[in-house]
């Protein structure tokens, strides 16, 4: 009995403590991302290809993509001024996010996809940017309490990505946040 309880205790020591062993946390003394390594178009160019439909995302890295491509839709029709449209594309992109950090919430400028292959993997930036948008958006149709909603729920994302990776970019989406949002405070 006492052999058995030993053993038992030893899986859950060894179990404990690869437990211990997951992903570290950051530095302070992280380095820069410049723009130039990690941007938006890179992480678009990076997810092109077959398009993902929400029925047919089985793995955590098809919801990634899906968020990417839809997002990369709502930025056309942004840019064209079809709000409504890009709106909705923005919180389909946003809803793949989320149904993914609920697993894997940092991101990460080498994001191992497979074996020798990595990837820019930034969903909290990426929703960060589709609160910005999405805030844009709603500032434009004269609904500010919504704009601001969006926007604090964007800086929330944006501290979350500049804890795990330092980047240029998420630093300007945060001075633009924060400029919006105090804007609105005065």
């Amino acid at each position: 009995m006492k052999g058995k309880l030993g053993a038992l205790f030893l899986i859950f020591a060894f179990l404990a403590f690869q437990g211990c062993l997951g992903t570290p946390s950051p530095t302070g003394n992280q380095r820069l991302i410049p723009l130039k390594e990690a941007n938006l178009e890179a992480v678009f160019e990076q997810n092109e290809g077959l398009e993902i439909m929400l029925e047919d995302a089985k793995e955590l890295r098809d919801f990634y993509r899906r968020g990417v491509q839809q997002k990369a839709k709502a930025e056309k029709l942004f840019q064209e001024k079809a709000y409504p449209e890009a709106l909705k594309l923005y919180r389909s992109s946003n809803d793949s996010f989320f149904t993914l950090l609920r697993y894997i919430d940092q991101d990460s400028a080498e994001y191992m996809l497979f074996e020798d292959t990595h990837i820019l993997f930034f969903p909290n930036l990426l929703m960060a940017d589709n609160e910005l948008k999405m805030g844009l958006i709603l500032q434009t149709m004269r609904q500010e309490g919504p704009a601001r909603r969006c926007w604090k729920r964007a800086l929330t994302s944006i501290q979350k990505s500049l804890q795990a990776e330092r980047t240029e970019w998420g630093l300007s989406l945060q001075e633009k946040l924060i400029s919006l949002s105090q804007a609105k405070n005065n």
